[in-house]
């Protein structure tokens, strides 16, 4: 399987429709990946953090595992630098999932 490949799991396929037909139900995330991880940082959800090797359909969150911390910690630290140094753009599009703001903002 392609690092850039994804599983058509059964869940997967439905959590892509319903951001389709119905954005506004979907919460704000942010995710960074690794060839070993993906960790999703999610705005008014839980942090989530799959293992690729073991877990390629990325079904069984580890987040919580207490042998993961300074995995998590590291992918935060790249998901960080990674928004402080891309996100110095206001979208003009407005976003489903913030209607009640000016180009979805609040």
């Amino acid at each position: 399987m392609s690092t850039f490949s994804r599983s058509r799991s059964p869940g997967r396929e439905a959590k892509a429709q319903l951001q389709r037909e119905r954005p506004e139900l979907v919460g704000l995330a942010v995710a960074v990946r690794t060839p070993t991880y993906t960790y999703v940082h999610r705005q008014e959800e839980s942090a989530e953090l799959y293992d690729r090797i073991a877990d390629p359909d990325e079904t069984h969150n580890v987040v919580e595992d207490p042998n993961l911390t300074d995995t998590v910690r590291g992918l935060q630290a790249t998901l960080m630098r990674w928004l402080v140094e891309t996100s110095d753009v206001i979208p003009w599009q407005r976003d489903p999932r913030f209607p009640q703001g000016p180009n979805g903002y609040r």
